[in-house]
This record gives structure tokens, C-alpha cells and sequence, in this order.
């Protein structure tokens, strides 16, 4: 009886036929998955500190000005209301060195928040006419007193801990400005990922690539 079946050619290069296609579209798949993973947990982030500023003014009355200094912040306000690790193991730098000097603390879930010291001059969200407000569109204005005084690394110690500088290529660090009474997004690349408003590299609104 006559048997057919493959030579060891042709199963060979069948698996090298795979591997090229594997070796081309699965790295494209991994930053994919990353890249919303990102997303995913920056709006979680910012939901996250926006619901304990919510949380201390209906309980204690008290906004963001109400706080004399980054640490009086995050000691009474942060690690009051929100699930914040302490003791042995607890972040006191922050991974990607954008807040040097700041107030660090890490959450239960992993994230990393370093408070600048400026965040004290951060004018209301909740006036219209603020730049970087709540309800200003991309791209967000960076002139005036406004500036990032709140860094988020959404994924803790684990690399590549560099900031979001494109948002069709996102990281893990991301940067936001604390108001009286909310959080807002800072800065185009960040915006756009919150909001999905991705531009890509090439297109206009200011977009750059991260050198990666």
C-alpha cells in the first residue's frame, strides 16, 4: 500500500513559514495589548484619585487648597482614602525619576503617585476659563501657573517606566494636575490616551515619538 505524507523539507519549511509570521506579528500584538492595558489603567487611576478628593470633601468639607503642602496631602487626603501600601516595600522614589522631590506613594493595586510640591498653584477645574480645565479640549494649553504636579506610573516598578510623550505608543507614566476638587489629565499625549483620541506619528496636534 502506497503511503503519502510530508518530507522533512517540506515540514521544515512550513515551520519556518511560521515563524516569520510569528516573528512579525506577535511583537505588533504584545504593544497592542499593552498599549490598552495602559489605557485601561490610567483611567483607572485618575478615577481612583478623583473619588477619594470626592470622598474627603462630602466627609471632612475640605478641597485641595484646604492642604498646606504636597505631604499634608497625600498623608491626609490620599492615604486616607484610597487603599495606599505602607511600611517595608512601600515606593519612596518614583520608578521613572519625573518627580523628583515629590510625595510618593503606592496603592494595593500596584500604581505609583508622586504629588509635586507646586501643586498648590493649580487655579479651580470647575472654571471654565482655567487653562487645562476639566472641560478643555485636546490639546490641553500649557502656558500660564498650570503645569504637572501629579506623575502616575500605572504599572508600578515594572518597566519601561518612561513617560507618554506620543499616544499612538503608550507607557506607563503619565502626568495630571490636581485642582481644588478634581483631577484632570495634563498635557496632549496623556489627554488623548485617556480619551482615546490617539493621533499617530507623522499627523498634526503635536505629537512625538519616544525614541523606542
Amino acid at each position: 500500500m502506497k503511503k503519502l505524507g510530508f518530507t522533512l523539507a517540506e515540514v521544515l519549511i512550513t515551520l519556518v513559514i511560521i515563524g516569520v509570521i510569528a516573528a512579525m506579528t506577535v511583537p505588533t500584538l504584545m504593544n497592542n495589548t499593552n498599549a490598552q492595558e495602559y489605557r485601561s489603567a490610567l483611567k483607572k487611576a485618575i478615577a481612583s484619585v478623583n473619588q477619594a478628593l470626592t470622598l474627603n470633601y462630602a466627609l471632612e468639607g475640605l478641597s485641595v487648597n484646604d492642604y498646606s503642602s504636597a505631604s499634608d496631602l497625600v498623608d491626609n487626603v490620599f492615604k486616607k482614602r484610597m487603599s495606599v501600601m505602607e511600611g517595608t516595600g512601600m515606593e519612596t522614589t518614583f520608578p521613572s525619576g519625573d518627580c523628583t522631590g515629590g510625595q510618593v506613594f503606592t496603592t494595593a493595586d500596584g500604581m505609583i503617585f508622586c504629588v509635586a510640591t507646586t501643586f498648590a498653584t493649580s487655579p479651580n477645574a470647575d472654571d471654565q476659563t482655567s487653562p487645562c480645565n476639566s472641560y478643555n479640549t485636546v490639546p490641553c494649553t500649557t502656558g500660564g501657573t498650570v503645569d504637572a504636579n501629579l506623575w502616575i506610573d500605572v504599572n508600578g516598578t515594572k518597566n519601561p517606566n518612561k513617560a507618554t510623550v506620543n499616544s499612538a505608543r503608550p507607557r506607563d507614566v503619565y502626568q495630571a494636575t490636581i485642582y481644588a476638587q478634581k483631577v484632570v489629565p495634563f498635557g496632549q499625549p496623556t489627554q488623548e490616551v485617556m480619551f482615546d483620541k490617539t493621533v499617530e506619528v507623522g499627523e498634526g496636534g503635536g505629537a512625538e515619538a519616544d525614541g523606542d
